[in-house]
């Protein structure tokens, strides 16, 4: 009984029950009241610019987490350093090459940034707005309005739309009403 409890407090619940005078092999089970986190990855083709400020730069990771290791680090002291993402996973955002506003490139290959570390602008030059919509499809219902030429905080992305949030609004911003540049507008 007392090895029982000893396992049950080290492992959690006890899958399995052996002879205390063999030897114990225990399963360890997660508990129910516990959510497991899993996070799909999404295929994306947006563009964004760095808005971190931090004098040491932007950390590219070789995974989706603080442990990964670090790759390179993005400027954050330029004009803008531009960089092509083309995946999304929970709070992270996947990239495969970033330029500074000269276009030297100054990270090439795959990497991992989070994406509040990243921002997008918003169109809308002749409505004076844009909207955001609740899911990247066209069957979108509008969750609210931005103002035109803004500077948002990318969260995520999927296909070619990017989730922003601005002020409390977050939403899916269509790629028409995106300027992935903070030097100049987009076409």
């Amino acid at each position: 009984m007392k090895t029982a409890l000893l396992v049950n407090l080290l492992l959690g619940t006890v899958v399995g029950w052996q002879n205390p005078n063999l030897f114990l092999v225990a399963q360890s089970v997660p508990p129910t009241s516990q959510k497991q986190v899993t996070s799909t990855q999404k295929a994306c083709q947006i563009y964004a610019y760095v808005i971190d400020k931090d004098p040491q730069g932007l950390n590219v990771r070789a995974k989706p987490s603080t442990s990964g290791e670090i790759l390179g680090k993005l400027p954050t002291n330029t004009n803008g350093v531009l960089v092509d993402i083309i995946a999304s996973q929970g709070n992270w955002v996947a990239i495969n090459k970033a330029e500074d506003a000269e276009g030297k490139v100054v990270f090439q290959g795959k990497g991992w940034v989070y994406t509040s570390k990243l921002g997008t602008s918003t169109r809308g030059y002749d409505k004076k707005k844009v909207s955001v919509y609740s899911r990247p499809d066209s069957g979108r219902k509008e969750v609210g309005t931005i103002p035109s030429t803004t500077e948002v905080t990318l969260l995520g992305c999927q296909g070619k739309w990017a989730f922003v949030g601005y002020k409390k609004l977050q939403g899916w911003l269509a790629v028409d009403d995106q300027c992935g540049t903070p030097l100049t507008t987009c076409p």
